[in-house]
């Protein structure tokens, strides 16, 4: 896909982070959007600035998450939302929640504690205050206080909460949304009567506690001052990804041009000079705008990384080139060649014509498709009624078995070679394997033993090669049917365990003897044998 616009300063629609804030006190960086202002500790206090001001004179939407603590009745002291020109400090602690005495400044204040000296009420609550004041019966107090919550005396309930400032500039009307719900507003001449003229401002978060505490924590969806979208310039015939954030739900308007007016990131190729307007709609459903000129103009650049999801084979690499005169190259990952071999991963350029001004981007994510393997086990025997499920553990292709079926597993019941050929574009693979079904109940008994001690079939035992497990119980009967020898829980082949001929220690004569056998073979199943011995002496 080819992508055009007019490239300055290195600005690009990826999706923004917020930029690097100053960090003061006991604040830390969490997060690309997400900063802790204090523990849940007593005594501390932090607080975050953007180093870059913003101008009053332009209106903005802030749309963020704040989380106030998990501690109610011992919680303190709250977060403020503020604006100053002067530095980027922290104020005075505790009950001053890091923003006491900073002036000349505008803050937005949502107090957990109260403080009876400030005038504070008993609900957590938010107010609106100038000049680092925070006593709501001083003459900074500009606004509230009010019940912060819509629904709750309380916010310090363990949870996030929607926070929404907008700044009408022509209107010079500050509104305060706090859990979707229109809190508090203020209409007056910020820049000539708070900040003496100069409509510059820095713009942060300050937080505290004193002898009680809370964790205090801020995080970003939208700032108007870091990402909104900038106007650019495309080629003719080319295309660019727009990139609006912050919400949940979008619409482009007018739809012309776009590939999807709907979500956040449409691909714009506008035939000719087009502004767009976003409507954003955040968490609470709240609308926001946004607007993008992009300028069909300048020289067209054409080059073409290939489809946007590309497969290559396991262990093989791709050349990207991107090759173009007059121009220099910007790759994802930090390349800046006009051509580079990679292998899998999601790779985006950007092409700078020298001699135009004009951008070029694509992108491209490239995933790899594994070579054919195959590993059905070791040849295997089984024994008589059972059975075996043979495997494929691969499913990245087509899958044929001897027998001509394509599922991934084929259950083996008579004895035979079973083959199986995996395939895909990148390959085949074969593997067999052997089953065997065989008897598991074979034992042997010998039909005539001589117990004279010459060292050769002195004894009668039971042998096999390997089918008996155990053998549970075996006896030997006389010719009249009386129990001359008996034993239990034998093991095979160990004529120590077999009968020596003797009763009661005699030797018994030359004749037939009847022997009865309970045996437990290898695939779990019992049986009784018995049958007939003859014994020479």
């Amino acid at each position: 896909m080819l992508r055009t616009l007019l490239f300055l300063l290195a600005l690009h629609f990826a999706v923004s982070l917020p930029a690097q804030f100053i960090l003061n006190g006991d604040a830390v960086v969490l997060n690309d959007s997400c900063y802790r202002l204090t523990e849940a500790l007593n005594g501390r206090a932090g607080s975050i600035w953007n180093p870059a001001k913003i101008n009053l004179n332009q209106s903005f939407e802030v749309v963020m998450d704040i989380f106030l603590g998990c501690e109610d009745a011992l919680g303190a002291d709250g977060i403020v939302f503020g604006f100053q020109p002067i530095s980027t400090s922290i104020g005075q602690g505790g009950g001053g929640i890091g923003f006491l005495g900073i002036t000349p400044s505008l803050g937005i204040e949502f107090d957990t504690w109260q403080n009876t000296t400030l005038s504070d009420p008993y609900y957590d609550h938010l107010a609106i205050s100038r000049d680092g004041d925070l006593n709501h019966l001083g003459a900074g107090n500009l606004a509230g206080p009010v019940q912060a919550s819509p629904t709750s005396i309380n916010v310090e309930d363990c949870s996030f909460h929607s926070l929404r400032v907008s700044w009408d500039a022509v209107r010079q009307l500050l509104s305060v949304y706090f859990d979707c719900s229109l809190r508090l507003t203020y209409s007056g001449d910020i820049v000539n009567d708070i900040f003496h003229g100069d409509p510059f401002v820095y713009w942060g978060f300050t937080s505290a506690t004193g002898g009680a505490n809370n964790l205090h924590q801020v995080c970003f969806s939208y700032t108007t001052f870091q990402d909104k979208l900038p106007d650019v310039v495309l080629c003719p015939g080319g295309q660019v990804h727009l990139q609006a954030r912050g919400g949940i739900q979008y619409t482009w308007a007018p739809p012309q041009g776009l590939s999807n007016p709907n979500i956040p990131n449409p691909v714009a190729s506008p035939a000719q000079t087009t502004n767009y307007v976003v409507e954003v709609r955040d968490a609470c459903g709240i609308p926001f705008y946004d607007s993008v000129r992009v300028e069909v103009a300048g020289d067209s650049v054409f080059f073409n990384l290939g489809a946007p999801d590309t497969a290559i084979c396991e262990g093989q690499a791709l050349l990207l080139d991107v090759t173009s005169s007059s121009a220099t190259y910007q790759w994802s990952n930090g390349a800046q060649t006009p051509a580079i071999t990679v292998g899998e991963g999601f790779y985006s350029v950007t092409v700078t014509k020298t001699d135009t001004f004009c951008i070029a981007d694509d992108q491209i994510n490239i995933s790899t498709i594994p070579i054919p393997h195959l590993n059905l086990g070791p040849d295997t025997a089984l024994c008589e009624g059972q059975t075996v499920l043979l495997r494929s553990d691969f499913t990245d292709g087509a899958l044929r078995w001897q027998d001509g079926s394509t599922a991934d597993s084929l259950r083996a019941t008579r004895t035979g070679l079973y083959e199986l050929i995996a395939s895909n574009e990148c390959g085949t693979a074969t593997d067999a394997v052997r089953v065997d079904i065989e008897s598991c109940r074979e034992a042997y008994f010998p039909n005539a033993f001589s117990p004279n001690n010459d060292g050769r079939n002195d004894r009668f035992y039971i042998q096999d090669g390997g089918d008996v497990a155990r053998i549970t119980l075996m006896r030997i009967f006389g010719r009249w049917g009386n129990l001359v020898f008996e034993a239990r829980d034998l093991l095979p082949n160990d004529p120590a365990q077999g009968w020596d001929g003797r009763f009661n220690g005699e030797p018994m004569p030359s004749g037939i003897y009847v022997y009865y056998a309970e045996i437990v073979f290898r695939d779990g199943v019992a049986e009784r044998r018995q049958g007939e011995v003859v014994l020479v002496r």
